[in-house]
């Protein structure tokens, strides 16, 4: 290694890149105004880097490529670790990342900021996001960044997810088994939302008819079909190998938010299932995160699945539950539910992370589904 080199840890692929220190000491004397930021970034010389974005974005007209300085001086924040300043950056950014390279290289330092926060389940979200955004234009470093940050995040979590995504819908106007994975909330098709939430599982299985879906579920089916939740359950077992399983009901938009929460109490807390609870004390039963063997265990004390009511689950299993003051269990079950979703959504201004992260602007251009 050349004298004076060292290591930095790369913030898209969160590992570790050579830095040679020397070239970019030399450098800095005739390095551009951005160029300057990185470089003192990288060395270490971070009040310097700050001290000469605030002058570059008190003189716009010196800026040349506004999103560049500000995801550079989020990055500057991020490293001193006060992520509040670093979102604030992130999202002034956004409004200025016009195409679909910048906006995926904003949600992967977004990623970046939740995986130094510790919610490594919304650091997968937008790691995914920015993968799925570089999908078919991106070069193959960008590509492999995305990837690399995923898999990574992955291999920490060692979950797979179950989401239950059959349901007809009825009082949203659908009428086939399904249908109501279809209803779109935010430009995306409602179950999309959940299986985004889902990112960091190794596996995302869907109890539901087959479609093109976000993250390339697997999908699978429970006997007999509409043989209800706990039915669903036990089939999508079936094809869980991780140690964790996360049981969400496909109309969750806002599962995201709680699926650390959740996780923790089964990794951390030692516990069988952590489950959600709303301010009124109403479990959502599906909305919760098992330990994967207790949730085999329960499922073959109750016997035959079909038509069991589904807290019958939990009914001898140690579950931790999880006061939900955030509402991330707030289902789409009526249309005026569906309102209060996207309304919740739209009351975000321009820029600003809204509750979907589905729902960044002008992501909704380049939905698979």
């Amino acid at each position: 290694m050349h004298e004076g080199s060292g290591w930095l840890l790369d913030p898209d692929t969160l590992c570790p890149a050579e830095f040679d220190q020397e070239r970019a000491e030399a450098a800095l004397a005739t390095a551009a105004p951005a160029d300057r930021l990185r470089l003192l970034g990288a060395l270490g010389r971070i009040d310097e880097a700050l001290a000469e974005a605030g002058r570059l974005l008190a003189e716009p007209s010196e800026i040349g490529d506004p999103w560049q300085v500000l995801l550079l001086v989020a990055e500057l924040h991020r490293r001193r670790r006060d992520l509040g300043q670093a979102e604030a950056y992130q999202e002034r950014a956004w409004r200025h990342a016009l195409s679909r390279d910048r906006q995926a290289t904003t949600l992967q330092h977004v990623g970046r900021r939740w995986y130094d926060g510790g919610d490594l389940h919304r650091a997968a979200q937008h790691f995914e996001l920015a993968l799925t955004m570089r999908r078919g234009f991106a070069d193959p470093a960008s590509l492999a960044s995305s990837e690399q940050a995923l898999a990574g995040v992955r291999s920490r979590l060692g979950l797979d997810a179950i989401v239950l995504a059959g349901g007809r819908g009825v009082r949203l106007g659908g009428q086939e088994l399904g249908a109501k994975a279809l209803i779109p909330l935010a430009g995306w098709p409602l179950a999309d939302h959940v299986l985004l939430a889902a990112s960091g599982a190794s596996t995302r299985i869907q109890v539901g008819p087959r479609r093109t879906a976000l993250g390339s579920p697997v999908f699978c089916a429970e006997r007999p079909a509409g043989g209800g939740p706990v039915a669903a359950i036990a089939a999508g077992l079936r094809l869980v190998n991780q140690p964790v399983v996360a049981v969400l009901a496909g109309d969750l938009p806002f599962i995201g938010g709680a699926l650390d929460q959740l996780s923790r109490c089964v990794t951390a807390d030692g516990r069988e299932a952590g489950l959600l609870v709303d301010t009124g004390g109403r479990s959502n039963y599906l909305a919760a995160v098992w330990h994967t063997e207790a949730l085999r265990t329960a499922l073959a004390r109750l016997g035959a699945p079909a038509g069991v009511p589904v807290r019958a689950l939990y009914e001898r299993a140690d579950v931790e539950r999880v006061p939900d003051f955030d509402a991330c269990s707030a289902d789409v079950d009526t249309p005026a539910d569906r309102r209060l979703a996207e309304d919740r959504i739209s009351s975000h201004s321009p820029g600003r992370l809204p509750a979907s992260p589905l729902a960044w602007p002008r992501l909704e251009l380049h939905a698979p589904s």
